[in-house]
């Protein structure tokens, strides 16, 4: 299964770039504008390492992008090699556990992939899956 990355950018240009270099790397890849309204949607329903590229240098703008979610934040200018080093890095040194998970008896991990029985969610590649009943019980 391919890795799935969100890219947030309100530049077209370096959104291009990016969404680029991370196809040719073998990512699927998302698109979205605006980083500060679509994390704390993210957050409600997923916990996948979030990395917050901005242009944003104040401190208080870099505690903002934390508190919102972000796992990193990496200010403009970046190196796409680099970020590709810390997006691999999330993807395979982070477990993604559920909000809703509460023991961790209810988990199972096998190659990388984790099931979460209460919560009915599978993680992939530091994706979670939401599944209803049916679709989990299968």
């Amino acid at each position: 299964m391919s890795k799935t990355i969100l890219i947030v950018e309100d530049e077209d240009i370096l959104r291009e770039i990016l969404k680029d270099y991370f196809l040719n790397e073998q990512y699927q890849v998302l698109e979205a504008r605006d980083g500060w309204s679509v994390f704390p949607r993210i957050r409600k329903m997923s916990q996948f390492p979030i990395i917050m590229l901005t242009a944003r240098v104040d401190e208080n703008d870099t505690l903002l992008g934390f508190e919102l979610g972000a796992d990193d934040y990496v200010t403009k200018s970046y190196s796409p090699p680099i970020l590709l080093v810390r997006a691999k890095r999330l993807l395979t040194s982070r477990v993604v556990t559920s909000k809703s998970l509460s023991n961790d008896n209810d988990t199972i991990s096998i190659h990388g992939i984790y099931v979460y029985f209460l919560s009915r969610i599978i993680t992939i590649d530091g994706i979670d899956i939401n599944l209803i009943h049916t679709e989990f019980e299968i």
